[in-house]
């Protein structure tokens, strides 16, 4: 399935966020992760649960019945699933099959996110989640903050190419978060086998009178420092450092501030994404801060949100006629693709067809 070869569409042993902490309670609740529902709950002693929201005997969903103390009984029969997903209880016999359970996904809660894996249970590594240190969510210095959840409606490695791909905040977001040069920026690139590195380094812009600029006060020319991580299949982070400019700013060196967002890419269905998103900055730790600057990246996310709703739109009627051209900027976005490529086809056994 575009962009990947006809029958790839995502990988399943990979850690991606269900849920924020804040929704999952002692209420079932539905959700849909890569074309499977999933029904999840918390247990009395407040542990986060998953289980396929199916119940095995005829198929109701187990979102739609009763929790009770750890355990969901089905409206529809009675059968009860213990947080295991193992049947306890059938009302109409006595005894139980050892194989009648309901599937039991894992899953780890870090920082306000609820993240699962959809594959193999054996394979679950919680080290591969990413470092809450890494991505400033617990970093010294750094205040992380909640933003929100859009229902995208658009396959997931759209959203990806965009995050990767940077030189769009030029020309998409020029009122918002962008600058000048940042398209014509060179980018440097560090693949390692955990994620994709990338940077950019702009020298002596001016920023002060975008409403990024007056959310971090920024005064004069300054050095941005554009910073990416891609962890594939469903996690980035991205953000800029700003500096009075070492050439010609009006306190050479002096910092004005850093941001990163980090942003939760979940595919829902081959052309839908839940995008769970949050920021966090390194200045000004006041409530009216978070606020402004909750809203200066909300309205970039807007423009995001338009432009790929719009290209997956033409993709629904173009089907397979898609031809696209490529340019240098496309590199980072590319490789990002075969990374999350090679984790889909690592799973069909077949490691001859991995490029």
């Amino acid at each position: 399935m575009y962009p990947f070869a006809d029958q790839e569409i995502y990988p399943f042993n990979q850690w991606y966020i269900a849920a924020w902490s804040q929704e999952i309670g002692r209420e079932l609740i539905s959700k849909t992760i890569l074309g499977t529902p999933v029904v999840m709950y918390r247990t009395v002693e407040g542990e986060p649960v998953a289980l396929a929201d199916r119940c095995p005997h005829r198929g109701y969903p187990l979102s739609k019945s009763t929790l009770d103390g750890n355990t969901v009984q089905c409206r529809y029969h009675g059968f009860k699933y213990n947080e295991t997903g193992r049947c306890i209880e059938i009302p109409s016999q006595s005894d139980v099959p050892p194989s009648f359970s309901a599937r039991a996904y894992p899953v780890r809660e870090v920082w306000q996110w609820v993240w699962i894996w959809m594959g193999d249970p054996e394979l679950a590594d919680f080290s591969k989640i990413p470092d809450p240190n890494v991505i400033k969510l617990d970093a010294p210095g750094w205040l992380p903050s909640v933003g929100g959840t859009v229902d995208l409606k658009c396959r997931y490695q759209i959203l990806n190419e965009n995050l990767l791909d940077l030189s769009h905040l030029t020309f998409l977001h020029d009122g918002t978060i962008g600058d000048s040069e940042l398209a014509m920026t060179k980018v440097h690139m560090n693949e390692t086998p955990e994620r994709l590195e990338l940077a950019r380094y702009v020298k002596s812009i001016d920023m002060d009178s975008l409403p990024a600029g007056k959310a971090l006060n920024l005064e004069g020319p300054v050095d941005r420092t554009v910073a990416q991580l891609f962890y594939p299949p469903s996690f980035h982070m991205t953000g800029s450092d700003f500096d009075s400019a070492a050439a010609d700013g009006i306190e050479p060196g002096r910092h004005f501030g850093s941001v990163r967002v980090l942003h939760g890419v979940t595919p829902k269905t081959p052309t839908t994404t839940s995008y769970f998103w949050a920021f966090s900055r390194d200045f000004k730790p006041a409530p009216e801060m978070t606020k402004i600057f909750h809203g200066v990246i909300l309205s970039a996310l807007e423009e995001d949100i338009d432009a790929l709703t719009a290209i997956e739109d033409l993709l629904n009627i173009e089907q397979e006629k898609i031809r696209q051209i490529s340019a240098t900027a496309d590199l980072a976005s590319f490789r990002g693709r075969l990374l999350v490529q090679r984790q889909i086809r690592a799973e069909r056994r077949t490691p001859e067809t991995v490029p």
